[in-house]
């Protein structure tokens, strides 16, 4: 028997776009779990991560996303867990990257195309945008924490940071809080931080006329 064909497993579905957002938000609480849990940071960041990974693979619909989603997030999943087991290991952070960019690169397509077929307002339409702003956040910290693989000195960082720094940097650089505690030194580093600013306030604005232009749509029909 198949799982579509399964009530249950269709309801839970249904909830994909809640899901993943539950998901990507617990990863941004990382910190907080690792204080609170007393487990080492690596190995909660490895946790949230897989988590983010296995409930972002719902999102896909279609056979050929379904093939290209889960086939990435199988090697992305099985590279994260190396590199646990190895962190010291520079060829098993490099695959880690590669495929967590692409894997995320996916999910974000992935995403836009099921929120472009949406006629109407409905709770994943809501849920959908919100989504992919923490999927944009992800990638930058992929990207943050490429840079400073390249050069470690692109960076002023905290003492004692950890992986999940470049996340927390790609976020707020996003929402152009810009605390200051972390810095780009490097001209690679400081384009990357302008590129995430600019391209966090125009998905904002794109998402904002999107969902106006919908509403208006389904109040004039």
């Amino acid at each position: 028997m198949e799982l579509q064909s399964i009530p249950y497993w269709n309801k839970f579905i249904s909830y994909k776009y809640l899901i993943a957002l539950v998901a990507a938000f617990n990863f941004l609480l990382t910190p907080l779990h690792i204080a609170l849990s007393g487990f080492s940071p690596a190995y909660v960041i490895v946790v949230n991560y897989t988590l983010v990974i296995l409930s972002s693979s719902l999102i896909a619909s279609n056979k050929s996303a379904k093939l290209v989603s889960y086939l990435i997030g199988i090697f992305t999943l099985v590279v994260i867990w190396l590199e646990f087991s190895n962190p010291n290991s520079r060829p098993i952070l490099i695959c880690r990257l590669v495929f967590s960019l692409l894997l995320f690169a996916c999910f974000g397509i992935i995403l836009i195309r099921q929120l472009l077929k949406i006629k109407q307002i409905n709770l994943q339409f809501i849920l959908g945008p919100l989504l992919g702003f923490l999927y944009l956040g992800i990638i930058g910290g992929i990207l943050f924490e490429a840079i400073h693989l390249l050069d470690s000195n692109s960076f002023q960082l905290i003492n004692g940071y950890s992986g999940f720094s470049f996340y927390y940097f790609s976020f707020i650089s996003i929402t152009t809080v810009g605390y200051g505690d972390i810095t780009p030194l490097t001209a690679p580093a400081q384009s990357l931080t302008l590129v995430m600013n600019i391209i966090g306030q125009f998905y904002l604005a794109i998402v904002i006329g999107v969902f106006v232009g919908k509403y208006i749509n389904t109040k004039s029909n």
